[in-house]
């Protein structure tokens, strides 16, 4: 791990070492597979300063995690995320804001699902990525992608025409050997990796937000479900809420971002306090 992060500063924009002092670090790096990492890692995670989890666990729930054995491209992404995040966290005080085109521009596909681009089934792939195959009206998906493939179709942005439109037994016939999953969950993954601390046009200025419930998605992630608490109670800006869940700038805006691309999000900017739907 030393050697690859004395190689860190070549492929991201900032240095990193390991530091013997763990309360001097700008992140924590704790290896959840050991009992006392495990024993610790709950208090860590809900702490302000960034947290990753060292695991040989596929399916460990973390917002941020390392797996083993240690891989240098894994590595440098997650410290390039980790740096932007640190990079935003110390600005001047306002929020980056996102910028998308309009119907026929390349955007994410968080963007073109919260703008529900389609109707009918299609399918979503290319450049060496297996396919996504997303049926909006039954409010389900189906790939058989990795985590890490699905992160980068995730982070991809292209046009609405890219999506190639299905019919009904093409459909099935693609499906048969696929997990049929809730498109909901799709939404979620695509609205966090939106940005790393930018918040969607629609929730910059003078807004404040609200939850009619805790999103299932929010409680697997300590972070997330701090916020979810206090946005189920009142009407909130951006800055109460980062400051009362005690959380990372970063992670309100992935989290903000989700609620609002999944369409749990009521978004009041008037001084009545008149709230409409996300």
């Amino acid at each position: 791990m030393r050697s690859l992060f004395g190689l860190s500063g070549a492929t991201t924009e900032q240095a990193w070492e390991i530091v013997a002092d763990k309360d001097d670090g700008d992140v924590v790096l704790v290896d959840v597979d050991h009992p006392d990492g495990e024993a610790v890692w709950p208090e860590i995670s809900r702490r302000e300063r960034p947290a990753v989890a060292l695991t040989r666990q596929r399916d460990f729930v973390a917002r941020r995690v390392l797996h083993k054995p240690i891989r240098s491209q894994p590595l440098m992404q997650l410290l390039a995320e980790l740096a932007s995040a640190t990079d935003l966290s110390d600005n001047d005080g306002t929020w980056p804001v996102l910028a998308f085109g309009d119907d026929d521009s390349e955007l994410p596909l968080a963007e073109h699902l919260r703008r529900h681009h389609w109707e009918l089934p299609v399918l979503l792939g290319g450049e060496n990525l297996p396919d996504l195959l997303i049926d909006p009206g039954a409010g389900v998906w189906y790939s058989s992608a990795s985590d890490r493939e699905l992160a980068r179709m995730l982070r991809r942005n292209f046009a609405r025409g890219a999506a190639r439109s299905l019919a009904s037994h093409e459909l099935v016939e693609r499906t048969q050997n696929l997990e049929q999953q809730n498109l909901t969950n799709l939404k979620w993954r695509a609205g966090l990796a939106l940005s790393s601390g930018a918040l969607h046009p629609d929730l910059a200025g003078d807004m404040r937000f609200m939850l009619p419930q805790v999103p299932l998605q929010a409680l697997s992630d300590t972070a997330y479900s701090r916020q979810a608490r206090i946005l189920i109670r009142k009407p909130v800006a951006v800055d109460e809420l980062a400051k009362n869940s005690n959380s990372d700038r970063s992670d309100v805006a992935e989290f903000l971002n989700a609620c609002h691309t999944c369409g749990f999000l009521l978004l009041d900017s008037s001084s009545q306090g008149s709230a409409r739907s996300g």
